[in-house]
């Protein structure tokens, strides 16, 4: 392990592979001791550029069947990674070791392009172009940090670099010789190809979500409309019904009032005639009564007059029927 990373070392951040044989022999004991350790991070102090960790942490997400290896490899990128100034950032820091206070993602990324080293005798410890050079590399390796230790996929990469790396420097480019010089000096073609690739692959599903919802909103528009229809329609129904059920209200109290009307008439009416008919009869008998008392006096005379009383009882009979006759006629 300690000759690999030996190895990685003195190609200075040219591209890294591990032959299986190799991989296989190192697999036998990929366990770095402390001296070793040591020696390594030693070594590592002088890559000042971190042009070195993320090549070996790309060859660790080669290795299959051997994770102990595949985890030195990642630990020893990590250290490497927290004891570099570029990554001191206390939020970074947190990021690095998976802590409560760690920053988010994408502050923790930017804190990193916008690093900026601290002076040595009053003067850079690098120039500008060496500066540019460790921020990108930086930048790198933490997005590859991220892909590794995150689960971050490609699309969240390429994101969280266009958010915080790749858009703010294509602000710099304030004119269109800036422009097409930086686009004609890109010297990793596949990557940008990769990244404008997703990046178009999202904008056509984002395309294609956007007519689902066009579609989607003008049929909730057109059931909308119906809906509205209807409820329109079901108001003027439920107007047309309140307008025929007040009429009906007031048709039925006029009803009302003058079956009222017309049944205190009759009652009044019926009153009337039962006092009318209560005095006819009274008076008949009371006349009934009077000449049944005379013809009883005449039969109660020393010399009864039956003839009298007679008179007097056919004259009382026939008022009687004459009474009744009009009873059954009223």
């Amino acid at each position: 392990m300690e000759q690999f990373i030996e190895y990685a070392y003195s190609r200075k951040g040219q591209r890294l592979k591990l032959e299986s044989k190799v991989e296989k022999h190192i697999a036998q004991n990929p366990r770095l001791d402390d001296a070793a350790l040591s020696r390594l991070l030693a070594r590592a102090a002088g890559d000042t550029l971190l042009a070195v960790p993320r090549q070996i942490l790309l060859v660790s997400r080669d290795v299959e069947g051997f994770p102990a290896l595949r985890a030195a490899m990642a630990s020893f990128v990590s250290n490497v990674m927290l004891r570099h100034p570029v990554f001191a950032d206390a939020g970074v820091q947190g990021a690095l070791r998976h802590l409560p206070e760690a920053k988010p993602a994408a502050d923790a990324l930017a804190a990193v392009v916008q690093f900026n080293p601290k002076e040595a005798n009053g003067k850079d410890s690098l120039k500008g172009a060496e500066l540019q050079a460790l921020r990108r590399n930086a930048a790198n390796l933490f997005v590859t940090w991220l892909a590794n230790n995150r689960g971050l996929n490609t699309d969240e990469l390429a994101a969280l670099l266009f958010q915080v790396a790749w858009q703010p420097a294509a602000r710099e480019l304030l004119d269109d010789n800036a422009r097409l010089r930086a686009l004609t000096e890109v010297e990793q073609s596949a990557g940008v190809g990769l990244a404008c690739l997703r990046f178009r692959q999202q904008a056509i599903e984002a395309h294609t979500s956007q007519d689902q919802a066009l579609r989607e909103t003008n049929d909730l528009r057109m059931r909308l409309a119906d809906t509205d229809a209807q409820r329109q329609q079901a108001e003027e129904q439920c107007d047309a019904l309140q307008a025929e059920l007040e009429a009906l209200r007031a048709q039925t109290a006029a009803e009302m009032a003058e079956l009222k009307r017309r049944h205190s008439e009759e009652r009044t009416h019926l009153h009337h005639g039962q006092e009318q008919l209560g005095g006819r009869l009274v008076r008949r008998l009371d006349d009934a009564v009077e000449t049944l008392e005379v013809g009883l006096s005449a039969l109660r005379n020393k010399t009864p007059r039956v003839e009298v009383m007679v008179e007097r009882a056919e004259l009382v009979v026939d008022a009687l029927r004459a009474e009744i006759k009009n009873l059954r006629e009223e």
